[in-house]
């Protein structure tokens, strides 16, 4: 018995030692979750790409032999025309084509970085949403158990009277049908309950994970506020970034218009005469304007670049203010049960508390149990819906903490 009262407590200070708040967790999935360090290899990776994008084209080595005679293969010097040669060509890129192309990767690898910012974002509203559903169910479950209680206590009531009245045998059966309602949603949310802790183990990259946060109600910020911060938004970035790769992408279609010359210079062997030299220049004509037509693509593209940042810029905020409007609109409806309903059918109970307590009016007291339980129900959920929201303007302003 000692050891049981020795082990107990220690038990329970391990439980909240090993619970964390929610900022921990996020902070810790952000260093661990392998969806994002895929990500971070790609990043890693653009730095290749931005260095090769400064190289020249390779040079091309040709190896020659001239005029082979088919009666005589293997000899060389029966005339001047006969040769051996090596050539060597290189193509210059035109001026300002190596910063075009590097800029353009540059910008590519800009639109990756973002997308690591939106998965990151993304990755800390589902932890947080995860987290205030656990919240919730926990507190349903709380809320049920205290209900199993009282109901408990008004089924012994009921017995209690069977002898006087003929009615409370009948109203005992109808709080008993209220206790097993109540067993099975206790059921069916810990069955949730285990999903999502599942699920949030997964998110955070760590089993037994536990939140020590509590479920509780916050004044909301300004619709302001929120707006105010719409270009944080790592999606929205992306968006401007990928209209600066288009413009880069343009530029540089703009300088394939002008064709790279390239420079070959060749060594000739020949036996038993004198060996030479040779020089070549020369470049590609752009006569058939594939190069206009490409540039022309690339114009429109870019237009529509920024034709798109701008629409999603736009449906962002439109998504805000929708946010917003449920936000608010959890936050009335609990404050509604806190302040106005549950109080009211607290003074229900308090009138008919004496009729209650002598066992004339049990039948009420359970339909009054049930409404309450209904509204504590209620409240938990705005709660749940309203913290849910929250964290998904949080991720539409870009905030992962």
């Amino acid at each position: 018995m000692r050891m049981i009262t020795i082990v107990l407590p220690l038990l329970v200070v391990s439980n909240i030692l090993q619970a964390e708040s929610i900022k921990q967790l996020i902070d810790y999935s952000l260093k661990k979750h392998p969806s994002l360090q895929t990500i971070q290899h790609r990043l890693s990776a653009m730095d290749e790409r931005i260095a090769k994008s400064r190289n020249w084209a390779n040079p091309e080595l040709v190896l020659n032999m001239s005029d082979i005679r088919f009666d005589d293969p293997t000899n060389r010097g029966l005339e001047p025309m006969q040769y051996q040669a090596i050539n060597y060509k290189q193509r210059f890129p035109w001026f300002g084509k190596i910063d075009a192309r590097e800029d353009f990767t540059r910008a590519q690898k800009s639109v990756i970085s973002d997308s690591y910012d939106i998965s990151k974002v993304k990755l800390a509203e589902e932890i947080r949403s995860t987290a205030y559903t656990i919240l919730e169910i926990k507190e349903r479950i709380r809320i049920v158990n205290q209900y199993e209680k009282l109901t408990n206590q008004n089924i012994a009531l009921y017995d209690a009277y069977t002898s006087t009245d003929s009615m409370s045998h009948s109203n005992s059966m109808a709080a008993e049908l209220m206790l097993s309602r109540l067993h099975i949603r206790a059921e069916r949310y810990k069955a949730v309950l285990k999903s999502q802790q599942a699920k949030l183990a997964y998110l955070v990259q760590r089993k037994n994970v536990s939140v020590s946060d509590k479920f509780r109600m916050y004044r909301p910020k300004s619709l302001g506020y929120y707006l105010s911060k719409l270009k944080r938004n790592p999606a929205y970035k992306r968006a401007l970034s990928q209209t600066k790769v288009a413009n880069a992408n343009k530029e540089m279609k703009a300088l394939e218009v002008n064709p790279d010359p390239f420079i070959q210079v060749g060594y000739f062997n020949r036996k038993e005469y004198e060996d030479y030299a040779s020089v070549s220049v020369g470049f590609a004509l752009p006569i058939f304007g594939s190069e206009k037509l490409e540039t022309e693509a690339a114009r429109k593209d870019a237009l529509s670049a920024q034709s798109a940042a701008l629409d999603y810029k736009d449906a962002l905020e439109s998504e805000i203010r929708v946010s917003y409007a449920k936000m608010n609109e959890a936050y009335r409806i609990y404050g509604i049960i806190q302040n106005d309903s549950l109080p009211k059918l607290q003074h229900m109970f308090e009138l008919n508390e004496a009729s209650i307590e002598s066992g004339e009016d049990l039948f009420t007291y359970t339909n009054l149990l049930e409404q309450k339980l209904d509204l504590d129900e209620e409240r938990t959920v705005a709660k749940a819906q309203y913290l849910r929201t929250v964290a998904k303007l949080k991720s539409l302003i870009g905030e992962t903490r």
